[in-house]
Formats: structure tokens, sequence, C-alpha cells
């Protein structure tokens, strides 16, 4: 693995078991966000190789979840660069240098949103298998067997049949995780994926990530759940207004925590 920031990271980046990889799955440079006079991404750098778990720590307003969502252009950066598995798209001044690759990267990146975003009008089932039918072609006998088995997944094989409004906050955030990976990306982006749960809830959908976690799927993950970033991330970045203020292992970062900023953000986190 390997972050970069405009900002001299304190830690050095961690090595993963997959650095040597020539071609990163996710490859974000000198990412800038505007919004009118306000600079809310200042230059943030990211690399991601297979099997990294990258979880994005930060106080509210700091911009990760702003990088987050233009790493598939869900917001477009003012400026900087993106590519994943070597398809690349530049942005300058807000515009995209090739926009024939914008589907091809938002395919290949899955995204669970905080607020899940299921169609309401239809079956868990059905919010699983439009993707893969509408978007990648699947014969809808196809889309629905991948989908019953990744329900089967995620617990919840036997509410296939409900609609999103019958399912607590958990189930169907595990739906929206289920719903992510029936499109097979190459690596998940989770928007903070607990923040509107009740925290009876947060166990399941933890358990769930964990488990893609140890099957070695590519994550990038903003979150407030510290536990989470210590115990499965491979790598820890900080953003604190707009830049990367420290990054590295999480035995560094939580263990000798380099800047007072970061020192004092987990003190009054844990």
């Amino acid at each position: 693995m390997n972050t970069e920031s405009p900002v001299k990271s304190p830690a050095p980046a961690a090595t993963s078991t997959s650095a040597t990889a020539s071609i990163p799955v996710l490859d974000a440079r000198n990412i800038k966000k505007r919004f009118g006079d306000t600079d809310v991404l200042k230059g943030v750098s990211l690399q991601a190789h297979p099997g990294d778990v990258i979880s994005i720590l930060g106080a509210s307003g700091s911009g990760k979840s702003t990088f987050l969502r233009c790493l598939n252009f869900l917001e477009t950066p003012t400026t900087g660069s993106i590519s994943v598995l070597g398809d690349e798209i530049t942005v300058r001044d807000g515009k995209l240098s090739n926009k024939d690759q914008l589907q091809t990267i938002r395919r290949r990146l899955g995204m669970v949103f905080q607020q899940f975003n299921l169609w309401t009008h239809r079956t868990v089932l059905e919010n699983v298998t439009e993707g893969p039918i509408h978007v990648l072609g699947l014969k809808r006998d196809d889309a629905c067997a991948r989908a019953i088995s990744l329900l089967e997944r995620v617990g919840l094989s036997h509410c296939s049949d409900q609609y999103p409004s019958m399912l607590s906050g958990g189930q169907q955030q595990r739906v929206a995780i289920a719903r992510a990976l029936a499109m097979e990306p190459d690596a998940i982006l989770f928007d903070e994926p607990t923040s509107a749960l009740d925290p009876e809830l947060v166990k399941d959908v933890l358990e769930v990530i964990r488990s893609l976690a140890s099957d070695g799927m590519t994550m990038i993950v903003v979150t407030h759940e510290m536990s989470f970033a210590k115990d499965v991330s491979s790598h820890v970045v900080f953003l604190h207004q707009g830049v990367i203020a420290e990054q590295g292992t999480p035995e560094q970062m939580f263990g000798a925590p380099a800047t007072d900023v970061f020192r004092q953000f987990i003190g009054e986190s844990l």
C-alpha cells in the first residue's frame, strides 16, 4: 500500500502483502474539491492494492465523505486523477478528460451509503438483482441465484421477498452490502456504514464487513468505529481540514500517534 499527501506524513506508509502488484486497484492522486469559495479537499492522494482495507478517519467537516464520493465521481473533483486497475480519468477545473471511462470506474467501485439508499418499492431480492440485470446484462435467473447466495452470506436469505420498510436499519444496510457485492466490484467504498444505526444493530453490519476483509475484498471505509479501524484495517488515514494529517498502520496510529491533532481526536473518540 502507498498513500500520499501534500502534507508530509509523520508515519511511513504501510506495506501490504500485495503491495508488489504492478497496478493498484485504486489510485487517486492530488484530489482537490472546492465548493464555492471553500476548499474542502486540498490535495489528497491514496493508493489501494488488492486486499487492502483502508480506514479513513476524521472529524465532521474534514472532507472524508467528500473524498470518498469523489472516488467514484458521485462528486466531481475540481482537479486530480483517479484510476481503477489502470482505467484513468483526469479532472481539470471540474472537467473530465475521458467521460467514456466513467461508467467503467463506477462499475468497478461498489458503494455502500450511510442511509442505505435501497429502492423502497422493490423487494430485497429485486434490490440486489437490478444492477446485475440492467447494468451487467445478467439473465434474471443468474442474477437471482447470485442475489440469493449473497443474501445468505449477509444472513438475510429469509428476507428476500420483504420490502425495505419491513427491515431494521441494520438489515437494510446488510442488503445494501449484498447489492454492492452483486456487481462483483474490484473494491467497495463504505461511507460511514454504521452511523445511521442504533448501537445494538452496529455489530451485525461490522461482522459482515470483517468477513469481507477476511476474504480479501479491497475496501475503503470512512468510519467513526475506532475498534474496527484498529482491528481490521491494513492502513489508517486521518483527514484534517482537507489534507492527510497523519497515516500509517493501525499499530502506529493508535499505539504511538505522531501528531497532537490525531492524539486529541482519538482521545475524544474512544
